[in-house]
């Protein structure tokens, strides 16, 4: 059997995750040029939260597999969690050469270029948040606690440029998109060093009492200890196992909830490929999100499929 070009990987559950998840294969199979008819497939890593047999008809009327798992069982307190064992599961279980994970809460409106001489491709984080600007950052000790766990200096991290703030951090990736080469083992790898992470106690925001506002809403101080802490491990799983790493332009994970004139956050090469619209596709945030779009030049048919089916209920 021959190899796909690449397998869509993304979560579902029976929770505020299940209408977009359904609107992301919606999009890849209507909009994802060369790419929409490729292997999609939905994953709920936590027991207890399977989606229903109507959801699972709309999958299969959509050629998506469903996989149904409890994958995971290391920090299920943390849904951002979810995206790395369906990850790892994936690239174990798939044949393709890219998996290409992406976060329920985004849209593919045009055909993903995937780079052909990198092992791992993604996005870097909007803002600094718990990402380190190197020695002497709060955040720093973290990271190099990370490291050791992965047996490598911190150095072997690049610097990069938030996409919106614009500072200079140690590489850190959005995880709304993260593209990775599946004989790299980079997924597994990533799984592996978050697991050993929760259970070194390890978190970027522990003891700080937050309470982020995520696509589904608040997640708890718990949960919040963790935020971040996913996109690190990827990161040091990205560049300790390969130097072949592209990072997408502008037109990728286009941070719709940062579009307020903050330099960085428009895209300037061109209308979205792929859109993280976090929350904003509720009500009442639903239609100046889609009036965002129309202003970035997303073109009628995928405002006009858009505004038939948002808000998402």
């Amino acid at each position: 059997m021959s190899a796909n070009e690449l397998v869509f990987v993304l979560c579902i559950e029976d929770n505020a995750i299940r209408p977009q998840a359904l609107l992301l294969c919606e999009s890849i199979r209507r909009f994802a040029g060369r790419h929409r008819d490729a292997p999609i497939v939905a994953v709920a890593p936590r027991p207890g939260l399977g989606v229903d047999d109507r959801t699972r008809g709309r999958l299969q009327a959509m050629q998506v597999e469903y996989v149904e798992q409890p994958l995971n069982r290391a920090c299920p307190v943390y849904g951002s969690a979810n995206r790395v064992y369906a990850a790892a599961w994936a690239e174990r279980h798939v044949n393709a050469e890219w998996v290409v994970v992406l976060d329920s809460d985004t849209l593919l409106l045009d055909e993903l270029q995937m780079p052909p001489d990198a092992d791992a491709a993604a996005r870097p984080v909007d803002m600094k948040e718990s990402a380190t600007t190197g020695p002497g950052d709060p955040f720093e000790e973290y990271w190099g606690r990370l490291a050791a766990l992965r047996g490598v200096s911190l150095d072997v991290l690049p610097f990069v440029s938030t996409t919106v703030g614009g500072e200079r951090v140690r590489a850190s990736y959005n995880g709304g998109l993260i593209a990775a080469r599946r004989t790299r083992g980079i997924l597994r790898t990533w799984a592996e060093l978050f697991t050993a992470s929760v259970e070194a106690g390890l978190t970027p925001w522990g003891g700080r009492n937050r309470n982020v506002h995520a696509s589904t809403g608040l997640v708890g101080p718990e949960a919040s200890d963790y935020w971040g802490s996913n996109q690190a491990a990827v990161a040091l799983a990205i560049w300790s196992t390969t130097g072949r790493v592209h990072h997408f332009d502008d037109t990728y994970n286009v941070p719709l909830h940062l579009l307020d004139g903050r330099d960085g956050a428009r895209p300037r090469t061109g209308p979205p490929v792929h859109v993280h619209y976090h929350w904003l596709f509720t009500a009442p945030h639903a239609a100046p999100a889609l009036a965002l779009l129309r202003g970035l030049g997303v073109s009628d048919d995928r405002m006009d499929w858009l505004e038939a089916r948002v808000p998402l209920t």
